[in-house]
């Protein structure tokens, strides 16, 4: 690897510090099985772009992407500990101080989540949130990593090694001189500049090591970092010696090293894999650059993902403070903006919304999932304000930031005759944890509603899962009648949880059911809580041409 003709890509997980430093493991550790502590990946060819060139790139691939791939973001963020938990574990790590075991612990846990759309769109929208030095995209089949990290582990070029460590972290609204000035995040920096020296010392050319520069003051998006800057000579070490002598960064495990990494394993309630292990590339000829891999996602297959924060304790840390700073951390993905809104669709009916409850609960669930604003005073003032007299379509739709808009339209009676559907070619996927939610991301629904515009008779598409089993209408649920029950598919099909569909269910006149298109044969019902339940057939010979379902809507 140092002296090959290849490019390399290494995600380098945390734990494997504990094969390289075997006395800093955990009591009773052993490797995942499963999972490899470092993965390498193998390129012929390396293409190098300026920060341009990247922006150019992106924007490229993310306009070849479909309009709701360009929808990307995060739901169901759930910290794995929780606040009082949190606490006791630094008061546990402060007894370990006050033992002489440590100075300084640092402490993680991680944030689970679901996420959506593209990984690519979801990379360029957190790049251009928190723009870093350290960060990647690695979209591999198995997942992704997307790293944000601001920080340098090492840097090797010919024989001069850079390291970068971060340690003093201050809220971007406060003035960056006092997080220069503060004695506390000026005394743990140097504690771990000291911490890398040493480790330098271990593969470096004596005498070559120095600091380059103390208590530097970077400035980010959300927050201002401290970073020191560490140098060393390393003729004749390769790749490995060096990674064995300063792998995990100093940084992230506090000092001690060995000690304070094994106090945090005991604590830590799961592992912390590629976070605060590295991520970067090794050139032919054995130069290379890794990173500390914080701010780092890792997106699993299955649509969850992961991001670690952490914090360091030392004797005078306060629990509270900690744990808001690793929010604070957390925010450029927390607070992102996924580029799409809810909505909700309800019938005002003289002056009435009569599933207002139902509409408001659905909403700020999803909010919540989303991490939303939802003022449910204000959606009841700007939903008062629609139309009274006679029946209205009212569209409302919530951002982000929780701003909301309402408009509505006048609902002409349903067309009189039997109503038709028809099945689309084009599969959804029931995976797509955005299918629990009803948003502006629906390009694929509003096309397949276009196709059909010009057919008064057809009521709605249908739309079938990977599995081939029904999920729903473009813009309704879908009920089959079986010994006067209805049955409707459930959520893990890819249904939408309709209010209406809510509704049926609570009052036990449906149950959830897998469907095939067979059971849809002898004529069914789709229902939404704008028109009710209104029954429907699939169309016959003799119901003329059909419009070309099955373009994608992209």
């Amino acid at each position: 690897m140092d002296r090959g003709d290849a490019w390399w890509v290494a995600a380098l997980d945390y734990e494997l510090g504990y094969l390289l430093e075997p006395a800093a493991a955990p009591r009773g550790w052993k490797p995942d099985p499963v999972r490899p502590l470092a993965r390498f990946w193998r390129f012929a060819s390396c293409r190098r772009l300026d920060a341009a060139g990247v922006e150019a790139w992106l924007e490229e691939h993310l306009e070849a992407l479909a309009r709701d791939g360009r929808c990307a973001g995060v739901g169901g963020i759930a910290a794995g500990i929780d606040p009082a938990a949190y606490r006791q574990a630094v008061e546990r790590i402060q007894a370990y101080i006050a033992a002489g075991d440590c100075y300084q612990v640092n402490y993680t846990f991680p944030l689970h989540f679901q996420w959506f759309g593209h990984s690519l769109a979801l990379y360029g929208a957190l790049r251009h949130r928190q723009p870093v030095r350290y960060g990647g995209l690695v979209a591999a089949e198995e997942g992704g990593i997307i790293s944000l990290s601001p920080e340098l582990f090492l840097e090797r070029r010919g024989d001069h090694v850079v390291t970068r460590p971060m340690k003093g972290t201050a809220p971007r609204s406060t003035d960056p001189e006092a997080l220069r000035a503060s004695e506390k995040n000026r005394a743990e920096n140097l504690m771990i500049v000291d911490l890398l020296r040493n480790d330098l010392g271990r593969v470096a050319a004596g005498g070559s090591v120095r600091a380059d520069a103390l208590f530097e003051i970077e400035d980010y998006p959300t927050l201002w970092q401290m970073v020191s800057q560490v140098s060393a000579e390393v003729p004749g070490r390769g790749f490995g010696a060096i990674l064995e002598a300063l792998f995990p960064c100093g940084s992230i495990t506090g000092a001690p090293k060995i000690r304070a990494m094994q106090i945090a394993g005991e604590l830590e309630g799961e592992p912390r894999r590629l976070y605060t292990g590295a991520l970067g590339w090794i050139a032919p000829g054995g130069d290379f650059r890794l990173n500390v891999a914080i701010r780092t996602l890792e997106l699993a297959a299955d649509g969850s993902g992961r991001l670690g924060v952490g914090s360091g304790i030392v004797a005078d840390s306060q629990g509270e403070e900690e744990w808001n700073e690793c929010l604070l951390k957390s925010a450029f993905l927390t607070q992102l903006d996924p580029g799409l809104q809810l909505i909700e669709t309800l019938r005002r009916e003289d002056g009435r919304y009569p599933r207002l409850a139902g509409h408001l609960a659905r909403l700020e669930a999803s909010a919540a999932w989303l991490g939303f604003v939802f003022d449910e005073g204000e959606l009841r003032r700007v939903l008062a304000e629609a139309p009274e007299d006679g029946l209205w379509r009212v569209r409302l739709t919530l951002s982000k930031a929780g701003t909301v808009e309402v408009t509505a339209a006048a609902m002409a009676p349903e067309p009189a005759g039997q109503r038709l559907a028809v099945v689309s070619a084009v599969p959804i996927d029931s995976r797509n944890p955005l299918r629990r939610h009803k948003t502006t991301a629906r390009a694929i629904y509003d096309g397949a509603l276009g196709e059909i515009a010009g057919r008064p008779d057809l009521f709605d598409v249908v739309f079938l899962n990977e599995r081939g089993e029904v999920a729903e209408g473009a813009r309704s649920n879908v009920f089959v009648e079986r010994g006067g029950l209805l049955l409707t598919p459930p959520l893990a099909s890819g249904a939408l949880p309709g209010v209406l569909r809510a509704e049926l269910l609570a009052m036990g006149l449906a149950r959830e059911a897998t469907l095939t298109p067979a059971d849809l044969a002898e004529g069914f019902f789709l229902g939404n809580a704008l028109r009710g339940l209104i029954p429907v057939r699939l169309p016959t010979v003799g119901d003329g041409m059909l419009p070309p379902l099955g373009v994608s809507a992209g």
